[in-house]
């Protein structure tokens, strides 16, 4: 074999060498984006849900309408009336999104799993149930078919 020859060989060579690298290079790129993806979008979902529950401690008014919610909806004065169902559309954009984000695979998925495992708890808020067949299209289909799925198997504490 001639000295070009063997040249040409080597630099082909050694070209898909770099080439194979770079590939792996990428994928741990990848990888590590999307760990990173994940990791924020998790991150948000909790902070998120961590503001409606500050809502709740810090202020004894939501608190009462929460417990007169639970007790008799139709006590409620048509203002908490508006507070209330606007925290239960809060809560379900929620789940809205840790479902969403789990199909994408953009959040950790045990995270999204144990979110997700809450679904049915959902329907036994006071008042949600009638919420949702008022509001239900103004969510995704695809959320829409796993609530409906869960509140069907889903048991409430009387």
């Amino acid at each position: 074999m001639s000295d070009p020859a063997r040249w040409s060989r080597v630099t082909d060579i050694v070209g898909t060498g770099a080439v194979v690298v770079s590939l792996l290079y990428v994928g741990l790129q990848v990888r590590q984006n999307t760990a990173a993806i994940q990791t924020s979008t998790s991150q948000e979902v909790y902070q998120q849900n961590q503001e409606q529950g500050l809502l709740v401690m810090e202020s004894a008014e939501f608190a009462e309408i929460l417990l007169e919610a639970s007790r008799d909806l139709a006590t409620l004065s048509p203002i908490d009336s508006i507070r209330y169902h606007h925290y239960l559309n809060v809560s379900l954009n929620t789940y809205e999104a840790v479902y969403t984000n789990a199909l994408q695979g953009t959040m950790e998925s045990d995270m999204a799993a144990g979110w997700l495992d809450g679904l049915g708890g959902l329907r036994c808020k006071a008042g949600m149930a009638a919420y949702w067949d008022r509001q239900r299209e103004a969510y995704h289909r695809a959320f829409r078919t796993a609530v409906d799925s869960a509140w069907a198997v889903a048991k409430c504490p009387e």
